[in-house]
């Protein structure tokens, strides 16, 4: 039922953990923007569920903080059984950022992902601009693998008519009429988990049926 960190608990993603959703703040940082949960209604809610839940190539996971609020949820996408690696997504509600749940969460569900799943490699992507971020992923023995130019989000953002976005320009590529930006490769081996395991603390019970 429970992957235990020592301030979070993630269990699997239920259709009930959209609706919860439905009440996270919002982003004040154009750059964010993309990253806050959408409000949707109940058809939506469904198929955004069933396109997260209901396939061989996903699982995904809800993160709840010691006070049994939901704050982040956790993705695994093009899982590839045979090869033992997938990609990681994991998204926060902005009102509990900064906290240390990313960080904590993490490396709960870093040490299920190869403990328990028996996986050997999980790789992620993370834009060039988020250090918050980037940081996190550092800090839970993740290594850069590069770096991609690839379509953003939201494809709205108006990087170079905003001057308050001005500095965060050579973040960004204008492509014909797609909007890209920089993204660092991330990775982390099963290797590198065992060489580090007494950073990756067991909280009873580590099990998610």
């Amino acid at each position: 039922m429970v992957i235990r960190g020592k301030n979070t608990y993630i269990t699997k993603l239920k259709r009930e953990h959209v609706d919860e959703m439905q009440f996270w703040g919002a982003h004040e940082d154009p750059l964010f923007y993309s990253y806050t949960f959408p409000k949707m209604n109940k058809k939506e809610k469904d198929y955004w569920y069933a396109i997260k839940r209901h396939s061989l190539k996903r699982k995904s996971f809800a993160i709840y903080n010691e006070s049994n609020i939901l704050v982040g949820y956790i993705s695994l996408r093009n899982i590839k059984w045979f090869r033992k690696i997938s990609e990681l997504g994991i998204v926060f509600d902005p009102n509990h950022i900064n906290k240390g749940y990313g960080t904590d969460s993490l490396k709960s569900f870093i040490r299920y992902y190869f403990e328990e799943m028996k996986m050997k490699r999980l790789d992620l992507k993370v834009a060039e601009f988020n250090t918050r971020a980037y940081r996190c992923y550092i800090k839970c023995g993740f290594f850069d693998n590069g770096i991609e130019l690839d379509e953003f989000e939201d494809q709205g953002l108006a990087i170079y008519e905003d001057e308050k976005l001005k500095e965060y320009q050579t973040y960004f590529k204008k492509v014909g009429d797609i909007l890209k930006c920089r993204f660092i490769k991330m990775s982390i081996t099963r290797e590198i988990y065992e060489q580090n395991k007494e950073s990756y603390p067991h909280y009873p019970p580590n099990t998610c049926a």
